[in-house]
């Protein structure tokens, strides 16, 4: 630590004489991350990939060059370059950017539609067809550009299809498969073949509109009830085929649960002594006469409302009733009816309060958390990591700038920043728990690399400990290795995003 703030010390003395000693050494690097940081949120890396690799070169001399303690005017000489290239790749990129500007969309959809992580090789196939447009771009030559990104456009078109159709389609794919590996071709080939057209309908809807959501659903979710109904008769046949006394356990099941159903409306016993169609008639003849009965009844109620009703309406305060048994039932029911609908309505304006100041918390919740969320984005640059939301709704401060000598775990000084900035996100929510997982890319070991990734994540939850007094039973550690990938491990900026510190705050 003590070698880590006197390398700070030194850099900031050394560079504050620059540009006319108006800037500080610390000020100018911030400048410098600050900038690096822009690149990366206009995808310079896509946009001007030749001088964003300049300027992340420079920017990594430098990095070294301060860790080394090197000469002032060798890291001011990086720094420098750091910024011209940066300033370069945003200028370039903006240019790009008007340029293609027509080709755009067909790749943020496919972006939308999750092909990165759906179908990576496709949309891997496109993005260099299109990297190919911008280099052309970048080098002056936009006739190229223009050509390479028209050739882009139906790759972006495909990898957005497939994407939709992976998403749509994926579970059913996998409950399909699984009935045909339990033998549903063979025990329940009607069954099955039902789940492959409802498939197939699915398919045509999306091929022809895939955006058609609606219907594109509706006959996916009747695969995947067809799917796992095979794969639920395949199970049962090969039951019955390993031992015969299960034909007699499959009968008994059935008249149970119809048994359930005649206990439940008041019948009692089937009779199935007489077979199961005479108990299945025996059960729907029993049915129908309730249904008529409470026809007959619905009926009854509804005269005698319209006669209650046509009374109240003919009566008349001003005028004297000799009657006064029906003067008197008249007043009881008004009477009756008025404290019912009192009483309900009392209850309903209760129960609309309630409800309201349930929404009123859970809004005013929601609208803390994402203030909290907002705040600590703040805090983490595009170069140390980014915060995101986990589908169960958890916090993950996911740390691609938190990287690790090769081989190794250990927590250097040069860690502590970004990690100090870990602990103020963790203390802006409330928390039950918090996992620190560890990953890596493909490379090497499987074995080895789980390991790594483990001692890693072990290492920063150990910090996190120490530096905010957590128990053990609210933190632990695990780790993954490559076995969680979130880029394509085919490039090095996908291999760089996988090697990577998750820190998951619970909700």
């Amino acid at each position: 630590m003590k070698r880590f703030l006197l390398i700070l010390f030194v850099f900031g003395f050394s560079i504050a004489s620059a540009q006319d000693g108006s800037q500080s050494g610390d000020a100018l690097y911030r400048k410098i991350q600050h900038l690096m940081d822009s690149t990366l949120l206009v995808e310079g890396n896509v946009f001007a990939p030749k001088t964003y690799e300049k300027a992340n070169k420079a920017y990594q001399k430098a990095k070294g060059a301060i860790g080394r303690s090197n000469k002032q005017s060798t890291i001011e000489k990086y720094l420098f370059e750091t910024e011209e290239f940066a300033e370069n790749t945003l200028k370039a990129a903006e240019v790009a950017k008007l340029t293609l500007e027509e080709y755009l969309e067909p790749r943020e959809k496919a972006k939308a539609a999750k092909a990165p992580m759906l179908v990576t090789e496709l949309y891997n196939k496109a993005e260099t067809q299109f990297i190919k447009a911008t280099q052309n771009v970048e080098s002056g030559n936009v006739k190229g550009g223009l050509k390479n990104a028209e050739k882009a456009i139906p790759l972006f078109g495909t990898a957005e299809l497939e994407a939709i159709r992976a998403d749509i389609m994926g579970t059913a794919d996998i409950l399909i498969q699984k009935a045909i590996e339990g033998d549903a071709n063979k025990y329940a080939l009607s069954t099955l073949n039902k789940a492959k057209t409802a498939r197939t309908k699915c398919d045509a809807i999306l091929r022809n509109d895939r955006y058609e959501r609606e219907n594109s659903i509706a006959e996916i979710k009747r695969a995947e009830y067809e799917a796992r109904h095979a794969a639920n008769i395949a199970q049962s046949v090969r039951s019955l085929q390993r031992n015969d006394q299960a034909w007699e356990k499959l009968m008994l099941v059935y008249e149970i649960q119809m048994g359930r159903i005649g206990d439940e409306v008041g019948l009692g016993a089937l009779p199935f002594d007489e077979g199961p169609i005479a108990a299945s008639d025996s059960l729907i003849y029993y049915i129908k006469d309730l249904k008529s009965k409470s026809t007959s009844s619905g009926e009854l109620s509804q005269q005698l409302v319209e006669k209650l009703r046509a009374t109240v309406t003919k009566i008349d305060p001003d005028i004297f009733t000799t009657d006064p048994l029906l003067l008197a039932d008249d007043l009881d029911n008004r009477v009756t009816s008025l404290l019912a609908d009192s009483k309900q309505m009392s209850g309903e304006i209760t129960d609309l309060e309630a409800a309201k100041e349930e929404v009123d918390a859970e809004l005013e919740s929601r609208t803390a958390r994402e203030d909290k969320f907002r705040a600590a984005k703040v805090l983490i640059n595009p170069s140390e990591g980014e915060l995101l939301y986990s589908p169960s709704n958890d916090i993950i401060l996911r740390l691609h700038g938190l990287s690790f000598d090769v081989n190794k775990s250990d927590i250097q000084d040069d860690h502590v920043a970004l990690l100090d900035k870990v602990k103020q996100v963790i203390e802006m929510f409330d928390y039950s728990q918090i996992i620190i997982e560890g990953h890596t890319d493909s490379r090497g070991n499987p074995s080895a690399n789980t390991s790594l990734s483990e001692k890693r994540a072990y290492s920063v939850m150990q910090y996190l400990r120490q530096a905010m007094l957590i128990s053990a039973d609210r933190i632990k550690a695990i780790g993954y290795g490559a076995h969680k990938p979130v880029a394509s491990n085919e490039t090095v900026d996908g291999r760089g995003k996988n090697r990577r510190i998750d820190v998951i705050i619970m909700n």
